[in-house]
């Protein structure tokens, strides 16, 4: 298997349960890419009924948080009773226009997570002075490097850090039909040759080179841009959507970094407008719409920057997000995208019933650990925040406007 993200690592850990020995190969920091990229949030399907219909998305994201809630309080496989969740909820709250109430009203057509509305003793202090009723939706949102470092863990001995592209051959006998693999680690002086039964490609973009090793269509996966935001300094903790009719205005989610400041990262109708603007023109964008949908935010000494992501996916026909994972197979070659942070869980379980197929499987106990004594081990990846040097102050114009 290739590909140390979220879904990659959950379809190792849905693997060894399934009493199949698999091992997970790594060519960077596990995480790096989408999974370390996302806000972290185990969306219910609300976000893609806003428009007063219950989408194919939505129906397929909507069971999902009770699984993971399960797993989280330690209750099922895996066991992420380590994770750190940053919040149990976030608010929902909508612009002043009859289109933002009728998505709020359709948020809650047919999901399993439904808003609540909140008092107004109850909001927090950044929401009280919004026009309109403020919702509270129990999805909850992950730190997204502690989920990666808590999937990880257990399953350490079957990861290994090789570069797919100088430290991996393939042997195939035709598109699709993989006889042997080769990994090296020249640095520590090793070698080791596999013959898999099943080839799971997890890598994200990474997808497209690898498929073009083994003689298949890149076209299978899209590429969907993103570019959004991160501030930090003296703000609230704050995790919330604002909602115009269907789409997600301004969507928050809040992180301390290594300093102890605290970081939003702002996505939503932002990061996807953000594709076309430069950092700039985006950090500009997005002081105006913060301010806008927080009457009360106060900016004064904060500090931007911006990151840019590709979303890999199965490809659609309209080159729209995909409305579940996606899952292709081809001689002994599984390909998938989760589509959905959330979704990692389902298409791990289509891999194992795939693998099946080829792989006899003893449910009744897990599989021993697949172990390549010796091999380097890949690192968590860190969040963007940590990374990104090149942060820009709050313009003194605009601190003295928004004073005034």
């Amino acid at each position: 298997m290739i590909g140390g993200g979220v879904a990659g690592l959950w379809t190792l850990a849905s693997l060894r349960q399934a009493g199949c020995q698999a091992l997970l190969v790594e060519g960077f920091r596990l995480g790096t890419g989408q999974t370390i990229a996302s806000q972290g949030i185990l969306h219910s399907g609300l976000k893609y009924s806003l428009a007063g219909v219950l989408t194919a998305a939505a129906r397929e994201a909507r069971e999902m948080p009770a699984l993971w809630r399960q797993c989280l309080e330690g209750q099922a496989y895996p066991n992420l009773s380590q994770v750190q969740v940053s919040a149990q909820a976030f608010h929902l709250w909508g612009t002043q226009s009859a289109g933002s109430k009728l998505g709020l009203l359709g948020a809650q057509m047919g999901l399993k997570v439904t808003p609540k509305s909140v008092p107004t003793a109850e909001m927090p202090e950044l929401l009280r002075g919004c026009p309109g009723t403020v919702y509270r939706v129990n999805e909850q949102v992950l730190d997204p490097a502690s989920l990666i470092q808590g999937l990880a863990e257990p399953l350490a001995e079957s990861i290994v850090r090789v570069d797919p592209q100088t430290e991996m051959e393939f042997e195939t006998l035709g598109p699709g039909r993989v006889r042997q693999v080769h990994l090296h680690a020249a640095r520590a002086g090793l070698t080791q040759s596999l013959q898999p039964k099943v080839v799971v490609l997890l890598a994200g973009r990474g997808n497209a080179g690898l498929r073009d090793r083994l003689q298949l269509d890149r076209s299978a996966m899209q590429l969907r841009p993103l570019h959004y935001v991160l501030l930090r300094g003296d703000l609230p903790e704050f995790h919330g959507h604002c909602v115009d009719f269907h789409r997600t205005r301004v969507s928050i989610t809040s992180a301390r970094d290594s300093q102890g400041r605290v970081v939003w990262q702002v996505g939503g109708q932002i990061s996807e407008v953000g594709v076309a603007m430069s950092s700039e023109a985006l950090i500009q964008h997005t002081r105006a719409e913060l301010l806008s949908v927080f009457p009360a935010l106060d900016l004064t000494g904060t500090e931007w920057t911006t990151c840019r992501v590709d979303r890999a996916e199965g490809t659609t026909a309209t080159g729209s997000r995909p409305d579940s994972y996606r899952l292709f197979e081809e001689g002994n070659v599984l390909t998938g995208w989760p589509t959905k942070l959330v979704l990692a869980p389902q298409l791990a379980a289509e891999v194992v019933r795939r693998v099946g197929r080829v792989v006899p499987l003893r449910g009744e106990s897990p599989a021993p650990a697949f172990s390549l004594p010796g091999w380097p081990r890949p690192e968590v990846a860190r969040p963007a925040w940590e990374e990104i040097r090149n942060w820009v102050s709050l313009p003194s114009e605009v601190v003295r406007r928004r004073a005034a």
